[in-house]
């Protein structure tokens, strides 16, 4: 992996810029670091990429609480299911207890709520349902029971990477996905902005871009493919969409 200073810094020397310490050492440096979010976004959208999925361990309390938020969520994440049954990646994991979850529609499980005059807490709950976050950044959970015992679930999600700062916050933050794709793509915007790729022989570099895309998409297919812990479908026709440039 790559952080988010080197990559724009390896952009910066195909400019023939100087490269600087921190992407906030000028304003162009910075523009450079938002095509490299704008990049990452453009890829994330074109591929649901292996090293985006994320575990997420959440303490269900004894007292009957049963609203969650999930901060390691985002607007863009999705939980991960089993593609043959569709079946969520959710799972109490407390220890010698172990068991897997139920999701079912958020309305359903508000309508129970509603209409039971009472809702009696479980030793061992397994349904719940995916909601917003109540700061509408991420996701929730909301369980139909609450839980008289303390207990560990843990879902597994899709979280694509949240834009790095262009205050140099982020210099040594270490971009997720593959190096080569998110540089070539972000130096085809930064030679677009100067007006620089227009025409042949100027296209290379949007073609140096697509060829590391289609790779690397390649080689995180043979995860995918082996895996049934996904949830998309078709990923043979959306790699030779993305090839033919669709």
């Amino acid at each position: 992996m790559a952080t988010q200073l080197q990559i724009v810094n390896q952009v910066l020397i195909k400019l023939r810029e100087d490269q600087v310490t921190s992407v906030a050492a000028n304003e162009y440096s910075a523009l450079i670091a938002s095509f490299v979010n704008d990049a990452i976004d453009d890829l994330e959208d074109m591929w649901f990429w292996s090293v985006n999925e994320v575990a997420v361990d959440t303490t269900i309390l004894d007292d009957g609480t049963r609203d969650y938020d999930l901060p390691e969520t985002n607007d863009r994440s999705f939980m991960v299911r089993m593609v043959r049954d569709r079946i969520p990646m959710a799972f109490d994991v407390t220890a010698n207890d172990q068991y897997q979850l139920q999701d079912i529609p958020l309305k359903t499980l508000r309508a129970f709520r509603n209409t039971q005059n009472t809702i009696s807490d479980l030793a061992r709950p397994c349904e719940f349902a995916l909601a917003p976050a109540t700061d509408g950044r991420g996701y929730g959970i909301e369980l139909k029971q609450g839980s008289t015992t303390e207990r560990t679930w843990r879902t597994y999600w899709y979280v694509p990477q949240t834009d790095l700062s262009l205050t140099g916050a982020d210099d040594h933050t270490e971009v997720r996905l593959p190096r080569r794709p998110v540089y070539l793509m972000a130096l085809y915007y930064a030679l677009n902005e100067r007006g620089e790729e227009m025409g042949e022989p100027g296209q290379i570099s949007e073609r140096r871009a697509h060829r590391a895309m289609t790779a690397a998409m390649e080689l995180d297919m043979q995860i995918n493919k082996t895996s049934d812990e996904k949830d998309m479908t078709n990923l043979e026709q959306l790699r030779n969409r993305v090839q033919e440039g669709i």
